[in-house]
């Protein structure tokens, strides 16, 4: 760096930094409580995945003479958008239990029952992630084919399959530790 803007670019700095301390004040309560955040963050997604093949068999050393089934050719392809929150533990009893109600069941004993087994501490945080509807064209929602179904010891195919526009706006998935 010539040595001839290093003083101004010093000089610079200070007036940056100068100017931003006396930007910065104190906030009183009042207008602290005025202050709103935003937690979580949104992604979208545009997928294009392909995999070669997706293979069961129940061939093993105990079992030679087992089958298998091969899915060859899949492809996901389509948009969504997602949410990511993490909600406290009431946070999370309220939305799992308006989860459970939304399908006709009594969502405070489906909460009871998962701190019950165990399954739930009732305490710890629990990260969500939500697909909300977000208006988008059904088009848009991803969608998943298989090119081929094959068997073992054949080559030929017996079919193919699709799901076309797997609509996920409205899911929700929690994930927490145990």
């Amino acid at each position: 760096m010539n040595r001839f803007h290093l003083p101004m670019l010093l000089a610079f700095a200070l007036l940056l930094l100068s100017s931003a301390a006396r930007a910065m004040s104190s906030m009183d309560d009042a207008d602290l409580a005025e202050v709103h955040g935003r937690d979580g963050v949104t992604l979208a997604a545009d997928l294009d995945i392909k995999i070669g093949s997706f293979s069961y068999s129940t061939r093993s050393a105990a079992n030679p003479d087992g089958g298998s089934i091969s899915f060859n050719n899949i492809t996901l392809r389509g948009m969504f958008v997602m949410t990511v929150d993490l909600l406290n533990s009431a946070s999370f009893g309220t939305a799992m239990s308006n989860s459970m109600a939304a399908y006709g069941a009594d969502g405070a004993a489906g909460i009871g029952r998962l701190l019950s087994t165990g399954t739930y501490d009732g305490h710890s945080d629990v990260i969500q992630f939500a697909l909300p509807n977000a208006g988008l064209d059904h088009r848009l929602s991803p969608s998943l084919s298989v090119g081929s179904v094959t068997m073992g010891n054949s080559s030929a195919a017996f079919g193919s399959f699709a799901f076309t526009n797997i609509d996920l706006q409205g899911s929700k998935i929690w994930m927490w530790a145990r």
